[in-house]
């Protein structure tokens, strides 16, 4: 290896070492209202439909819901934490869902093929 390609080498690591020291680490630490990132409208109707669907008897509204959940989360009870996190990828999925259905217009696309369509040409 050349003297020019180790210092290039040395440049790039040094680089790299001063982005790592003034990185910011705080970029994703808050919750993601903090950051302005929530669709109000999609996190309202997937919180209802995962209070139907789950049939949570615990909370009647969305912010009761929500105070379910934090408790769940912070609670010592391995058991808590499995429904925890049951509850929030459930919830997560339909609320992913529900933002692609608004950003698309569509929802999720789905292509059905039947054999025939695909072997016949």
């Amino acid at each position: 290896m050349g003297f020019s390609m180790q210092r290039w080498f040395l440049q790039l690591g040094c680089l790299l070492m001063l982005n790592l020291v003034n990185g910011n680490t705080d970029y994703h630490n808050g919750a993601p209202d903090s950051l302005g990132e929530i669709d109000n409208s999609c996190w309202e109707a997937s919180s209802h439909k995962l209070m139907e669907i789950k049939n949570i008897r615990a909370a009647d509204t969305v912010t009761a819901l929500w105070k379910f959940m934090m408790f769940l989360k912070e609670s010592s009870t391995p058991k808590h934490n499995d429904v925890f996190n049951d509850l929030a990828q459930t919830f997560w999925n339909m609320y992913i869902d529900c933002l692609l259905s608004r950003s698309h217009g569509v929802g999720k696309r789905q292509l059905r093929f039947s054999r025939n369509t695909l072997t016949n040409k």
